[in-house]
């Protein structure tokens, strides 16, 4: 359950004549993920979904609490739902019409005391460790803020698609994992589409034999794909130069490369990517990929040209024969 909170202006006119009231719309926001390896559950606890109105600045909050116990904040385990599938946050909430400056997502942090309430990561292991949004304000609470987007007098269905290798960071020295906003996304449904596809055995097993100085510990590799804008001259790893921004030549969205059983094949999704012209790649050097600095021994091991048209989802092939 949801509760509303805003605060509202009264006025008059001197004709007596009533004020227009403000255009309305429904509005349902989601979450989904691009996963990371090594990981059984990323808990992030949602307290409140804030937005801001661009014209007078009118903050519009609801609380987000778990449908069969009001006093719960929600608690989302995002790898439940990765790819296309969504969580559901809010869902058909009126709101007015028009631009909004920004979104905020209030997150309950992680608590070595109380990790039944707040936010934590399970490792494969077992062992768990607290969540914490970097940008975290008083009283344990971090904040997810996002920037510019319009409601209309429609219906409006947004998700928050966070891309966990690029958002979370286990830092040295440190027992909490670390979740940076600049990992997350704001995407309109109604305006993006699903990049799907496959990569051939023969690609992979090329791949780790040209790389396998690359190769981790146990002789194991990170396969990925990884999407980066058409005009980038150089597609680099994931890397940071501040926290709160993408580097042009950084990959915009990643998703695992992952063997269906059931079709015999390695596939991908990547999901909610808006129309345009892109460069996709795949790699088997994931693994090594740190989501802060730049890995000068990573490599893309191959490269093409996209595009993504709005109202269709996009397949796509990585094969020897390219």
């Amino acid at each position: 359950m949801r509760a509303y909170v805003a605060l509202t202006a009264c006025g008059g006119s001197d004709n007596n004549d009533s004020p227009t009231p403000p255009q309305s719309a429904k509005f349902s926001l989601g979450v989904s993920d691009a996963p990371v390896s090594g990981l059984r559950e990323v808990n992030v606890v949602f307290n409140s979904i804030t937005l801001r109105q661009a014209e007078g600045g009118q903050d519009i909050t609801f609380a987000t609490r778990e449908a069969d116990d009001e006093t719960k904040p929600e608690m989302v385990n995002l790898l439940d739902y990765t790819g296309d599938d969504i969580f559901s946050l809010l869902d058909d909430e009126d709101v007015p019409a028009g631009e909004y400056s920004w979104i905020r997502a209030d997150i309950i942090n992680g608590d070595a005391n109380d990790l039944t309430m707040t936010s934590h990561v399970v490792y494969e292991d077992g062992s768990i460790a607290p969540l914490v949004v970097k940008r975290k304000g008083n009283d344990g609470i971090g904040e997810i803020q996002l920037d510019g987007f319009t409601l209309n007098q429609t219906d409006n269905d947004f998700v928050l698609e966070f891309d966990l290798k690029k958002s979370l960071v286990d830092p040295q020295n440190s027992d909490e994992i670390f979740l940076k906003p600049r990992g997350v996304r704001l995407e309109n449904l109604a305006e993006s589409e699903d990049i799907e596809g496959t990569v051939s055995d023969a690609l992979i097993a090329n791949c780790e034999t040209d790389n396998i100085a690359l190769a981790a510990e146990d002789g194991s590799f990170g396969h990925a794909v990884y999407l980066y804008n058409s005009d980038v001259a150089e597609p680099l790893d994931i890397y940071e130069v501040t926290e709160d921004e993408t580097p042009a030549d950084a990959p915009l969205a990643t998703a695992n490369v992952v063997f269906d059983s059931d079709d015999n094949q390695y596939e991908f999704e990547l999901a909610f990517i808006t129309a345009g012209d892109y460069q996709l790649a795949y790699t088997c050097a994931a693994h090594i990929d740190d989501a802060e600095i730049q890995d000068e021994a990573f490599t893309l091991y191959q490269v093409k040209p996209v595009t993504v048209t709005a109202g269709d989802d996009l397949d796509v092939t990585f094969t020897v024969s390219q």
